[in-house]
């Protein structure tokens, strides 16, 4: 049987290879240790170590049947004592496998002569939607290999030795921490998605609840018919179905003190209240003249905090929705205070 066609399927050190690695371990002693770099890995922080399973398993995908015995080593040397080492020659044989099975890292060896070839491959390989790591083991530098690699996301060593430099278990390792740092950002990603949309039903909610509560305070306190229009106008608020012209109209409040109190609140919501009391305090005061209750002054209150909340975009309403309650506190309070001088 032709070496090119041969599968070589390797589970922990097997008698046979213990005396491989015996007869080679003579000649590995120098050429294989690259002692700068194992003393820059072993200077990284922990937290940025990639997870290296005891049981790796790796496929090496090239013409010929890798020598491996001295990667074997270095795993054995950091705890990787029953690695799988699987090897294809075609392409063919590489999609099958991975439609199969899965892998921990890839390594594809890239000659002159089949430069092309392993190219499609790679971008085959990404085009199945597999996201293992690879690593592109070359012998001699090659732009267009290394643009491909920034494009489908691989690692690339270049070395004279190929399989049997000492680079390549630190090539295994930036390769496998890259993938993880990428799956761990995504996942951030989406759990981000899914919090803002959390806080968002939540904002929605207690909109909906605050004006709920405004709405029956009106209908319990005030039975004249202008206090009867602007309970239906809320009700239609709650229900998305409202004109806010003709809402802004019913609370009899102009124009310049609704915009005012539109960039008060975005504002108040930035920087707090230390900064905003005389602001305050005159618009409480503007209110007051427009003979509003503090009732009608909440609701058109909550209408500003709505617009506000829809034009987050992907921001938090959480710290909104937080400082709007403070504020509309605050505003309820210079209100009474104002309503008590004009009573006096």
């Amino acid at each position: 049987m032709s070496v090119k066609h041969d599968k070589i399927n390797q589970c922990g050190f097997s008698s046979s290879v213990g005396e491989e690695v015996d007869r080679q371990l003579r000649f590995q002693e120098s050429a294989d240790l690259d002692l700068s770099d194992r003393g820059f890995q072993e200077t990284q922080p922990s937290s940025q170590q990639p997870y290296i399973p005891s049981q790796l398993k790796l496929l090496f995908v090239c013409d010929k049947r890798p020598i491996w015995v001295g990667l074997a080593l270095e795993l054995d040397e950091i705890g990787c004592s029953e690695p799988r080492f699987d090897w294809v020659s075609t392409s063919e044989e590489t999609l099958s496998l991975l439609r199969n099975d899965s892998y921990d890292c890839l390594l594809i060896g890239v000659f002159a002569e089949n430069k092309t070839k392993q190219l499609e491959l790679l971008k085959a390989i990404r085009g199945s939607s597999c996201h293992a790591p690879v690593v592109i083991v070359l012998s001699v530098p090659d732009d267009q290999v290394t643009s491909a690699a920034f494009e489908y996301h691989a690692e690339v060593l270049v070395s004279a030795a190929m399989w049997e430099s000492s680079l390549v278990l630190g090539s295994i390792k930036r390769s496998v921490m890259v993938e993880q740092l990428r799956e761990d950002n995504h996942r951030l990603m989406v759990e981000n998605h899914r919090r803002l949309v959390r806080e968002r039903d939540e904002a929605e909610r207690l909109l909906k609840q605050q004006r709920s509560m405004v709405g029956e305070l009106q209908t319990l306190v005030y039975l004249d018919e202008d206090d009867t229009t602007e309970t239906n106008l809320l009700l239609e608020k709650g229900h998305n179905n409202y004109d806010s012209k003709r809402v802004s109209g019913i609370f009899q409040i102009p124009h310049e003190v609704q915009d005012y109190y539109h960039e008060l609140l975005r504002t108040y919501v930035i920087m707090g209240s230390g900064s905003l009391k005389d602001e305050i305090l005159q618009i409480s005061d503007l209110l007051a003249n427009a003979n509003l209750t503090p009732r009608k002054v909440l609701e058109f209150h909550l209408e500003c905090v709505e617009l506000i909340v829809k034009g987050l975009g992907n921001r938090s309403s959480r710290h909104v929705m937080a400082r709007a309650d403070l504020l509309a506190l605050e505003m309820m309070v210079h209100l009474g205070e104002c309503y008590q001088k004009k009573s006096v």
